[in-house]
């Protein structure tokens, strides 16, 4: 016999015996109620939501936390919370999100201010303007709701914030870039070169990649400018105002001669051999993150429950309501096989995709605690990852091992 949820519709007492006084039948009623309610979040949940800033530019990192009360498991009893317009419809533009619940009912997230939001007609800039969080209790009545003010549609990331990481084809070095264009090196990783003055003023740095023989890099920027370092060749950057909002990564060819850049629309444009496979549905945007599969190919994931996209044969892998991460998705790798990937989130959590082994996370640890996730490599035999901070610090996990600085 299947038992019905209460929390699916009104809760139902218990029949009682015929005998029994009236009072204790209607304690015993309002007691089940009580409990009901109480499993599907109802008093015990806040309408109330706490967020850590209520302003700021795109790419501005926000927590919100709340209490959508006792009984919640993610997706079925509760659906997180939206980032839309204020005032938008149910079927507006909006931004969807679903970490875990602790057993006490209360969850806590973090993202950045996006600079597009999906909707069932595509996707649409974020412009400065009023907006709300909002959270519904769990399969409860109770409706939280916060605001937040968008001030500027330029993508805000401080200079000094170490953005990506990429490592090199023997896994015995890596490089660390900043928002500015300054580049580490560290273990068998040589550097060579980083942004002069007058352009690291100029431009906002999201992501490294390098060459084939690990003798040079590219890095590119927000407006989709691409700058090269050492043997890395010129294979072209994105026009000035190209549509799709900024850059948000970079993926090089496993031959290293060109590379794929991809948009927080979800747009990938394709340089040198890289060629445009697929692209992901614009719906789902904001997208994060771009990956190259070591056969040919490339993957995206979304910043938000970590859907991933692999190109070609436009094979969604996972990701989705539920996805226990309780930050936004900054970036995804590969594994050796290409069909699968670690996704890494602003908290320093990590999620397997296809065939994706799990080593460990940041989550929880005083490297995070201090400053959030920015970006993930994984080692070239997939058996380990690094985790990157926005304060340069590295954590390693499975057989990635920490480095010092290069000599080089």
């Amino acid at each position: 016999m299947t038992r019905k949820n209460t929390c699916d519709g009104a809760p139902r007492a218990r029949t009682q015996p015929a005998r029994r006084p009236k009072g204790i039948a209607l304690a015993a009623t309002v007691g089940a109620l009580s409990l009901a309610l109480a499993s599907c979040g109802g008093p015990t949940a806040s309408p109330k939501l706490t967020l850590s800033k209520s302003t700021g530019a795109v790419g501005t990192v926000v927590q919100v936390s709340g209490k959508a009360g006792g009984g919640c498991s993610t997706p079925t009893a509760w659906r997180g919370f939206r980032l839309e317009r204020t005032g938008a419809s149910s079927a507006g533009q909006v931004l969807a999100m679903t970490p875990p619940v602790a057993p006490d009912g209360t969850w806590t997230a973090s993202f950045a201010v996006p600079a597009y939001l999906g909707s069932t007609s595509g996707a649409v800039p974020v412009g400065p303007g009023r907006y709300e969080i909002v959270a519904h209790a769990c399969k409860g009545d109770v409706r939280a709701v916060a605001s937040f003010r968008v001030t500027s549609s330029s993508l805000s990331v401080a200079p000094g914030r170490s953005v990506a990481i990429a490592a090199t084809s023997d896994a015995g070095g890596y490089w660390v870039v900043r928002a500015d264009g300054h580049v580490s090196a560290y273990g068998d990783a040589h550097p060579y070169g980083s942004l002069p003055a007058p352009a690291a003023k100029a431009t906002t740095i999201v992501g490294i990649a390098r060459t084939y023989d690990n003798h040079g890099y590219w890095l590119a920027a927000s407006d989709g400018h691409v700058y090269h370092f050492g043997d890395a060749s010129d294979y072209g950057s994105l026009p000035a105002g190209a549509p799709g909002g900024p850059v948000t990564g970079i993926a090089a060819t496993p031959t290293g001669h060109g590379y794929w850049l991809l948009d927080a629309n979800g747009r990938v444009h394709g340089f040198g051999d890289a060629h445009v496979q697929g692209q992901p549905p614009a719906s789902q945007a904001p997208y994060s993150a771009i990956a190259a599969r070591p056969g040919g190919g490339y993957m995206v994931v979304g910043a938000f429950d970590a859907a991933t996209y692999m190109f070609p044969g436009d094979v969604h892998e996972g990701g989705g309501p539920g996805t226990a991460l309780s930050g936004a998705v900054i970036g995804i790798a590969s594994t050796a096989s290409g069909n699968g990937a670690w996704a890494a989130g602003l908290d320093g959590g990590v999620v397997t995709l296809g065939d994706a082994t799990f080593h460990g996370s940041a989550s929880g640890t005083a490297a995070v605690s201090n400053s959030a996730v920015t970006a993930i490599a994984a080692t070239p035999d997939g058996q380990g990852y690094w985790l990157l901070t926005g304060a340069g610090t590295v954590s390693a996990f499975g057989d990635a091992h920490l480095l010092g600085i290069s000599k080089g």
